[in-house]
């Protein structure tokens, strides 16, 4: 039913609300429904509703019939007749009916002969989004229907009224104005005289049902649209009968039958006998075991196209029990495909038969058609199953992509006439399609009278031996027999490049290379070991530089490393202490462990020279002098090997009186809860401010204060202080501290913590250890017995810069670790390529199954920090939240928190 306009407003007004039975009642007879409106339960006693009475569902009794009832609407009153209707027994009297009515799922009204409503069920009220009986209770009902469908509702009342039962359906709205589809019956209630008291109209909502229909007629002349018009033929065929009950446009086409022709006949009625058995024993076999029958060639006469080749699928349809009900089949002529395969084979053996004595690809493409054709060992030439080559683009595409274009413009200057209309080239096919194979191809452009070209033909002939013979000739110039790195004679031509490169603003390092202790290994077990620990060392190298640079072998045990971009001479400082710390490791040598050194000397281009050997004297000179102090470390080339000298000590004699003096200090960024929102802790960074310089990266004193034996002093500071500032804040917020590889080698590192804490009074549970990577790889019993040590004491252990160096995931099974920070480069990645986003979701997952907290480093935008919350990180960390901050500002930082949204939430 439709929401009409609301009834008048006497009954509702300033008044509380009577529950449905007290509605139906004489105003005057209300008090005892109106006194329990409040607490749910009608009194039912004497007070008996109109509706019941006349229903006949009340048991008349003498002297309990109450007056004539009068039904409020706006402020008139309507006088209701009790039909006088024979006894019906029936449970619980009113409170039956009213539990059936107030059950009902429908919109239940009482009309009287008018049409106005007397009553309406709970249900009805809230299908019918009234805000209370008052605005339904005495209004015309037929008023609430659209005025197209007013005559209908006013018909049905006046039919009901007249004793005639009847339905009707239409689209009406709620009184909120919800547009909703009624189904409506209504049906006259004589009394005891045979009149017509009252009208009952029950109205159903079937908005979902008459959608749901509409949107399966649509679906429904949607897949007729496509069946009638699919390039195959489609029937359907009665299992129990073997009646076709249905047939496209496409089957009528190929059989040459019309639809009147097919529906409602059998196959005996339509084909020959042995055609007829053959139908019937594929029918029976798609039903009985219900999978497809395929049909791959059956020669079929059609009545005006002679005999047709077919090839037909038999699809059983099952009802639910797995009663076979009918057969779909569907089928397609390919008498024209397989006269066209038919050609082509022909046209392959003639081919075949043509180059069976050269041992070569033939081929032919013609430029009009697109049409390719080869010999059949064209395909293995290219790596190509036989037959897959069925035009020029199939030849392109097994084509190395670095190949493809200059390939590509020889054929077009072969077409358009150049080159004597010939060409040759050399290329190598795509890795995709197997291992890489060097082809040779000479073709010829073809002519018609015009001079147009029609059609290229050609030969392609495998060289790949002749080519692998003469990259192993390049290759042996190059480079070095033993090792197979770069040569001198190489790195004297890469180096020239550099120097070029140099000068256009791209800087590069030279670090020459020198191993200590060599000679007394090769001494001591001999040239073969010798030789096998050059071996090791070349491997090791490589293992430290990234892709682009350049390793070499000078000779004996001498290497050269030169390093792109990057900042110079800082990257080359960082590459050369890598370099001295893996090669320091012991190496496995003919059964035994030998430990060797190396000394290091660096040159910086331009700066340090202008030609090859000039870079290479300098970088020498700079080996020279690090061989003079020791061995074991790298120097820079500086001129006189003396400024360099001096700035160095003075950085040292800077970092020495820095810790002395105070002049470090920590800066916190904040560790976001991502779910939440809220601040959980903060990570200390270590921050140099020099009297002279300002604030110092970390970058450039850290590793120096690692060669000095200054990072253990530097780290123990660094852990007091945060513990000592994280002690003033609110708790619980942790602070997050890094330990390096020095200080979690140090013995009495379990003492500095405990001390730490205990100084600053702060529980252990609110620290957090980071450890970097790379400090796992010692993976030894008794850094693990360490960490598991700080653990037990409350401490939390964080594994720093997880995936950028030798991520395992035996390390979060093995080590006691309760937190992954996975490291900013994959937030980057994440915004460039899917790959990133991929690789931190299953980091999360790992860890969530694990009971790890993740935390991501550097978001910077809220995009970001949405994508890896979605991905189900635990913590986020980064500018988006806040840059790192003095101790002094963190107060302020909290309580401007408090009253922030967070940015991205």
């Amino acid at each position: 039913m439709s929401v009409p306009c609301r009834a008048g407003g006497g009954e509702g007004a300033g008044r509380a609300p009577l529950t449905p039975g007290a509605r139906l009642m004489p105003a005057r007879r209300r008090g005892p429904w109106k006194s329990v409106a409040g607490d749910g339960h009608p009194l039912y006693g004497r007070n008996r509703c109109n509706f019941l009475a006349s229903s006949g569902l009340r048991r008349r009794q003498a002297g309990q019939e109450g007056p004539p009832g009068a039904a409020m609407s706006g402020r008139h009153t309507h006088q209701m007749p009790i039909p006088q209707m024979p006894p019906h027994p029936m449970p619980a009297g009113e409170d039956f009916l009213l539990s059936i009515l107030e059950g009902s799922t429908d919109c239940i009204k009482v009309l009287d002969t008018e049409g106005r409503v007397r009553f309406i069920n709970g249900p009805g009220l809230r299908l019918f989004e009234a805000g209370g009986a008052a605005e339904v209770i005495g209004a015309d009902w037929v008023a609430f229907w659209p005025e197209p469908l007013r005559g209908t509702a006013r018909a049905a009342v006046r039919a009901a009224a007249r004793g005639r039962a009847l339905r009707f359906d239409g689209a009406c709205p709620t009184l909120r104005g919800t547009p909703k589809q009624w189904d409506n019956a209504l049906a006259p209630i004589a009394d005891e005289s045979g009149a017509v008291a009252c009208i009952v109209c029950i109205s159903r909502d079937v908005s979902e049902r008459r959608a749901a229909e509409e949107k399966l007629r649509v679906t429904q002349d949607f897949l007729d649209q496509i069946l009638e018009h699919v390039p195959v033929g489609v029937f359907v065929k009665s299992v129990p009968s073997g009646i076709y009950e249905r047939v496209n446009r496409t089957a009528e086409r190929i059989f040459g039958l019309g639809r009147g022709g097919w529906i409602g006949r059998t196959d005996a009625e339509l084909f020959p006998a042995d055609q007829v058995r053959f139908f019937r024993e594929c029918d029976r076999r798609a039903a009985e075991t219900g999978e497809t029958v395929v049909i791959e060639e059956e020669p079929l006469d059609t009545p005006d196209r002679g005999t047709r080749l077919m090839r037909t699928k038999k699809v059983p349809l099952r009802h639910e029990d797995g009663t076979p009900l009918h057969i779909v089949g569907v089928t397609e002529d390919i008498t024209e495909s397989r006269r066209t395969e038919k050609a082509l084979r022909e046209s392959e053996e003639r081919l075949a038969r043509a180059i069976a004595a050269a041992r070569m690809g033939v081929w032919e493409w013609y430029a009009a058609t697109d049409a390719f054709h080869a010999s059949n060992g064209l395909e293995a030439l290219y790596g190509m199953p036989p037959g897959s080559i069925r035009s020029r683009t199939d030849i392109h595409a097994a084509i190395h992509p670095e190949d493809l274009p200059r390939v590509q413009a020889a054929m077009a200057r072969c077409i358009a006439g150049a080159d004597d209309d010939a060409f040759t080239q050399e290329f190598r096919t795509t890795p995709a399609r197997g291992p890489v194979r060097w082809l040779r191809v000479t073709g010829r452009a073809e002519r018609d009278g015009d001079g147009t070209p029609f059609r290229l033909s050609g030969v392609t002939q495998d060289i790949t031996e002749k080519r692998e013979a003469e990259e192993r000739v390049a290759y042996m110039a190059h480079h070095d027999a033993l090792t197979g790195l770069l040569n001198r004679a190489a790195l004297r031509e890469r180096l020239v490049e550099a120097i070029g490169r140099s000068r256009r603003g791209v800087r590069c390092a030279v670090l020459h290379l020198d191993l200590d202790r060599f000679k007394e290994v090769n001494d001591a077990f001999g040239h073969a070991a010798g030789d096998e620990l050059l071996r090791s060392v070349a491997a090791r190298l490589l293992a430290c530089v990234c892709r682009g640079d350049v390793v070499a072998r000078l000779g004996g045990d001498e290497f050269v490393i030169l390093r792109h971009g990057q900042e110079q001479p800082e990257g080359a400082a960082r590459l050369a202490a890598g370099v001295i710390a893996a090669l320091s490791r012991p190496h496995a040598v003919d059964g035994r462990q030998v430990s060797v050194g190396a000394s290091i000397g660096v040159a910086v281009l331009p700066e340090d020279g202008a030609d090859a050997a000039q870079v290479m004297r300098h970088a020498d000179l700079a080996l020279y002098g690090a061989k003079r102090e020791g061995g074991g470390r790298f120097r820079f080339f500086e001129p006189g090997m003396q400024l360099r000298v001096q700035a160095r000590r003075q950085l040292e004699e800077d970092l020495r009186r820095a810790l002395e003096k105070g002049e470090f200090e920590l800066h916190y960024q904040p560790l976001v809860n991502l779910a939440e929102g809220s601040v959980g802790g903060f990570e200390a960074l270590l921050r140099w401010r020099h009297p002279q310089r300002g604030l110092v990266c970390p970058d450039e004193f850290i590793p120096v204060a690692e060669a000095m034996g200054l990072i253990v002093p530097l780290g123990r500071w660094t852990l007091a202080r945060a513990c000592a500032d994280a002690a003033s804040w609110p708790q619980p917020l942790r602070v997050a501290v890094n330990l390096s590889a020095a200080q979690l080698a140090d013995p009495a590192l379990e003492e500095t913590v405990a001390a730490a804490l205990a100084a600053a009074g702060l529980p252990p549970r609110r620290l957090e250890l980071e450890i970097t990577e790379s400090l796992l790889l010692r993976d030894t019993e008794d850094t693990i017995a360490l960490l598991r040590r700080l653990r037990a004491s409350g401490a939390a252990i964080s594994m720093d810069d997880f995936g950028t160096g030798y991520s395992s995931l035996s390390y979060l099974i093995k080590f006691p670790i309760d937190k992954v920070k996975i490291d900013r480069s994959f937030v980057l990645a994440m915004d460039e390529r899917p790959e990133g986003a991929a690789i931190i979701s299953a980091i999360a997952g790992l860890c969530r199954t694990l009971g790890i907290v993740t935390t991501v480093e550097g978001i910077e935008t809220p995009a970001q920090r949405r994508q890896v919350a979605g991905q189900g990180c635990t913590e986020g960390q980064g500018y988006l939240f806040s840059p790192p901050c003095p101790a002094q500002a963190i107060p302020a930082l909290l309580e401007r928190w408090e009253c922030l949204v967070c940015p991205g939430g």
